[in-house]
């Protein structure tokens, strides 16, 4: 019903929230009990190495004696040079063939410990104290996961800190972080001055930020890391990277001062429980074991003098380049890095990567190919995706450039005519472009313009009606732009000149009373057109609810504020 009723959807999905602010907690925290022992003995945390070599598992049993572990290895033979193989060790068979997501939830099924230390690469913490930074961070807060910095073998500082910013199909690594946490506080409160010096400040535990990130290697909860799981088909760091993409949008965690309480939950339904957030603590020191290092998908901000980007090998097709703990089996042809790029993307259903060094890289539909498929977005209250808008843009000027040079007289209308008068650009909720045909020059249409749109490459088909042309990039690609005949009257001597997306494109004159009698006099509000004003007051709409076509989506907005 909410198909043909948007106004129904936003009440339905506020009663859900309210039945969901009832249910006890995802996640609770309980004390660790531990932050002043060694966890040398394995009852705090496992080692959990989704693929490991002989180089690494050496290493491992030298700086961590002890620590239970759960270990994947290629082959038998692998295995066999990995010995002497501890007692507190388990084995997983076929790590080179298989996704690292999948191990890993096969692995964190077998820890019995409330903490895993996740080793994705050849990252490690520079100690047994280093881990203990993390466990005593992980002991004191309500976090769901802690790391360190990476140092790597070039001596690079990479911390993997971000927001994760999220927009219309786009994912970009925000490094402005909100909040820190402080364990000093007695430094904390300290009055600064030119005398002012921190003493032994090698010994304390310093501050964390806070992030929606995890590097390659991090100490989780245990209970945490099973509750959002990884994605099973997912390899390497694109499993890390969704991981975190997915924990961070999760509510898993009591938002109110007394975890537990219905009492502290928020007036606002569904706003009691807080997605879990990560820590970075630089005082605990973690460092690539040397000769087993590789590059990072999401660690450098910055671009090498060779202007080749530290990342390429997370999006190109030799598995080898990824490092020799990394690289996945060169006969897992699916777990090629271009090819769990394409999976990453279109699992979170992203067009468009933006990584922390400012590279952009496209995954969305070109004028040649088959759009994305228009009910995927339309019809589920989704932003016109950026490549499927850029096509629509490419088409509304190539269009325009063949009517002045063919003498076609015509002017915008709708939504795109709309999106001028808001703010000079095409709205992120119109599924297609409509352009009234002057009656006198709409025969053209089928006498000239659709033999040159064919020369051209594109596509220009006849509509049912008769009454309509609908122009495409191709005869596969159903992005729209309507060629119409309208009974509405327009003298062309007398049209303005409106901007749309930097160009100037006419539009009937006074067209403001056009923009009324489709979307009457609050044309202006970010609301809801089907809608009247007095039910949205009680029923809130936002730029997500199916058919919201009148929407700007700086932030979520509400509509009619």
């Amino acid at each position: 019903n909410f198909m043909q009723d948007a106004s129904i959807w936003p009440v339905k999905t506020h009663v859900v929230l309210e039945i969901l602010d009832r249910l006890p907690a995802p996640l609770s925290f309980p004390a660790l009990g531990h932050r002043d022992k060694n966890p040398g003995a394995g009852d705090i945390v496992t080692l959990v190495v989704p693929r490991c070599t002989p180089a690494l598992a050496s290493t491992l049993r030298k700086r961590f004696p002890g620590l239970q572990a759960t270990v994947g290895f290629a082959d038998e033979a692998s295995r066999e040079e990995m010995q002497p193989w501890p007692r507190e060790w388990r084995g997983f068979e076929d790590a080179g063939d298989s996704a690292t997501g999948s191990i890993l939830n096969a692995m964190l099924e077998a820890v019995e410990t409330p903490l895993a230390l996740v080793v994705s690469g050849a990252v490690l913490p520079d100690s047994l104290d280093d881990l203990m930074r993390l466990v005593r961070a992980l002991d004191s807060r309500r976090l769901l996961a802690v790391a360190g910095p990476l140092v790597g073998e070039d001596r690079v500082y990479s911390d993997f800190c971000y927001r994760l910013a999220l927009r219309h199909y786009t994912l970009r690594f925000d490094p402005v972080y909100e909040h820190s946490l402080i364990f000093d506080e007695a430094s904390a409160s300290s009055i600064r001055g030119n005398w002012f010096h921190e003493q032994d400040a090698g010994t304390k535990d310093g501050p964390c930020k806070l992030c929606e990130t995890l590097p390659p290697t991090f100490l989780g909860r245990a209970q945490a890391l099973r509750s959002v799981g990884f994605h099973p088909a997912l390899d390497g760091e694109w499993a890390i990277l969704d991981f975190s993409l997915r924990a961070s949008r999760t509510p898993l965690v009591d938002a109110g001062q007394s975890a537990g309480s219905v009492a502290a939950a928020s007036e606002t339904p569904g706003l009691r429980y807080a997605s879990g957030r990560f820590a970075l603590c630089p005082f605990a020191s973690m460092k690539e074991v040397p000769g087993l290092g590789g590059p990072h998908l999401y660690g450098r901000q910055d671009m090498p003098a060779n202007g080749v980007s530290v990342a390429s090998p997370w999006f190109g097709d030799d598995p080898s380049a990824l490092g020799p703990v990394a690289s996945p089996s060169a006969k897992a042809g699916r777990l090629s890095p271009s090819k769990q790029a394409k999976l990453f993307m279109e699992s979170n259903h992203l067009k468009d990567f933006t990584g922390p060094d400012g590279v952009k890289r496209h995954f969305g539909c070109n004028l040649a190919i088959v759009n994305c498929p228009v009910p995927d977005w339309v019809y589920r209250g989704w932003a016109v995706p950026p490549c499927c808008k850029e096509t629509m843009r490419h088409l509304l000027f190539y269009i325009d450039g063949v009517f002045r040079e063919l003498g076609v007289r015509y002017i915008i209308t709708d939504g795109v005519l709309l999106g001028s008068y808001k703010f000079g650009g095409m709205m992120d909720w119109d599924a297609d472009v409509d352009l009234h045909i002057h009656n006198d020059d709409f025969h053209l249409l089928d006498e000239v313009v659709q033999h040159r749109v064919r020369e051209d490459g594109h596509h220009l088909r006849k509509h049912a009606n008769n009454r309509s042309w609908l122009l495409q990039a191709n005869e596969q690609n159903y992005l729209l732009i309507e060629l119409n005949l309208r009974e509405e009257y327009w003298d062309p001597e007398s049209v303005w000149q409106v901007p749309v997306e930097g160009r100037l494109f006419p539009a009937m004159e006074d067209a403001h009373l056009n923009l009324s009698s489709w979307y009457g006099l609050s044309f202006f509000r970010h609301r809801l057109r089907h809608v009247p004003e007095w039910e949205e007051e009680h029923r809130p709409m936002y730029c997500s609810t199916p058919y919201h076509y009148n929407c700007v989506d700086d932030t979520q907005v509400l509509s009619g504020r």
